[in-house]
């Protein structure tokens, strides 16, 4: 008697644990990150691998260079960032174009 009354709890355990499992299935919400932008990672240059466009834009300003960097942008074009002493001797850093636009 003990020997089937253990077999039947163990039967019901196991089979109210398998009908929990597959009760419901769980939805897990799927969180898209935004995608984030590319940094630019500027690398020193020296001054006569400054464009000439870049150069002529600076010359207008009335600036003098102090330190030059180029990067990549997103699109494969080459931004400039030009650390400038200006007219009235301060220093100031532009980013420009190879086209020699300034870029906000």
């Amino acid at each position: 008697m003990k020997k089937v009354l253990v077999t039947l709890v163990l039967v019901m355990t196991l089979g109210v644990s398998v009908s929990f499992a597959q009760a419901a299935p769980v939805e897990v919400p799927v969180v898209e990150k935004p995608q984030q932008s590319k940094k630019l990672v500027f690398s020193e240059i020296y001054m006569n691998d400054v464009p000439e466009a870049v150069m002529d834009r600076l010359a207008l300003e009335g600036a003098m260079i102090k330190q030059a960097f180029m990067a990549y942008g997103i699109d494969g074009s080459r931004i400039y960032k030009i650390n400038v002493l200006t007219s009235d001797a301060h220093e100031q850093t532009l980013f420009l174009g190879e086209d020699g636009k300034i870029l906000q």
